[in-house]
Order: structure tokens, then sequence, then C-alpha cells
């Protein structure tokens, strides 16, 4: 009897690598496809007439840290300037120059009797 209820066990457990292995092989590289989402906001001058919580995509360039504020910066594009909150866990290491490209991801920030800031996730250096 201990030797049926091993095989069933052995038999339910080897079940999913199976149906793992004859599945249809994944896509190099893998990842989403497929559409994506809408992103609200993708210049200065829209983030600044944006509510409170929507979500950015920035390409430009982060121009100087603002006095006094250790993850504070102000970011500019075509369209003008903001300020940029950047967590040093963000920068991942890398050193980034006014001169550097980067696309910043995040959401804006809007707090009484403050400035409009955005709260960066994800800073992607462009080449």
């Amino acid at each position: 009897m201990r030797y049926l209820l091993f095989l069933a066990l052995a038999v339910m457990l080897a079940a999913p690598v199976y149906a793992a292995e004859t599945a249809a092989p994944a896509l190099p590289g893998g990842g989403f496809q497929g559409p994506g989402g809408t992103v609200g906001t993708d210049t200065v001058a829209k983030a600044l007439t944006a509510p409170n919580k929507t979500p950015v995509v920035l390409t430009g360039h982060v121009v100087e840290r603002v006095a006094g504020k250790d993850d504070k910066y102000l970011f500019q594009d075509e369209s003008g300037k903001i300020m940029v909150e950047i967590d040093h866990k963000v920068f991942a290491g890398r050193d980034i120059t006014p001169e550097s490209n980067v696309r910043l991801f995040g959401k804006l920030k809007k707090y009484p009797n403050k400035p409009l800031r955005v709260d960066v996730k994800v800073l992607q250096l462009l080449q």
C-alpha cells in the first residue's frame, strides 16, 4: 500500500514538470508582448497641468541638484523645467551629468504650499 501511495505522489509531482516541458517554447528575450497602458504625461509642460499622482515618463536632462536637498533635482526637457525627487538607490551607482540624456519614470506629487515635483521610480540612461 505504501508503494502505491508513493507512486501516486510521484506522478502528481511529475505532472506539472512534464506539462511545462511539453508546452510551447518561450519567446527569446521573454516579457510581455501586447498593448501597453497609457502614460499620463510625456513632457514637462503636460506634467505642470496634470492632476496629482499622474504617471509620467520624461526624457531630457537632470540639470542641477536643488540646494539643501539630497534627493531633489531640476529636470529639463524641450518644454520646460520641473523638480524631480530621485532616491539614491534609483541612480544604481551610475554617474549622471547635466549632459546625460535620461528617461525618468514616476508619478506627480502635489502638496499644498510646496512646488510640484515628480517622484522618480526608474531612471534610464539613454545613449
